[in-house]
């Protein structure tokens, strides 16, 4: 029985040392950060002492080279017929112009060779 409550008595110790370490680490490390950010800061803002730095702003423009795309489109015409004449052109797409004959003062030749 007394071994036991010497073995808490003693887990206990070691936890409240264990705790009072981590606390005193704690404030210890704050403790310096908190005497540099506490200290008394002069800023000397006389004229006499200013170092004369002027800050200059220059604006630097390029112009970057003009590019200009050519676009090629090949667009295929056809001619169905073979009669030299386009399919977007000719009246009649599917027939040759060779084969119509239009004689409208019925002479007998083609309007067209007249």
């Amino acid at each position: 029985m007394k071994i036991i409550k010497l073995k808490k008595i003693t887990s206990l110790l070691a936890v409240f040392f264990l705790m009072l370490g981590i606390y005193s680490y704690i404030h210890f490390a704050y403790a310096e950060d908190d005497d540099e950010r506490d200290g008394d800061y002069i800023i000397n803002t006389s004229p006499d002492n200013n170092t004369g730095k002027k800050s200059e702003t220059q604006t630097n423009t390029v112009k970057l080279s003009d590019t200009v795309t050519e676009t090629t489109i090949t667009i295929n015409r056809y001619d169905s017929d073979g009669d030299g004449i386009y399919d977007d052109e000719d009246k009649y797409p599917a027939i040759n112009d060779y084969f119509i004959v239009k004689d409208d003062n019925r002479n007998g030749i083609d309007d067209q060779y007249e």
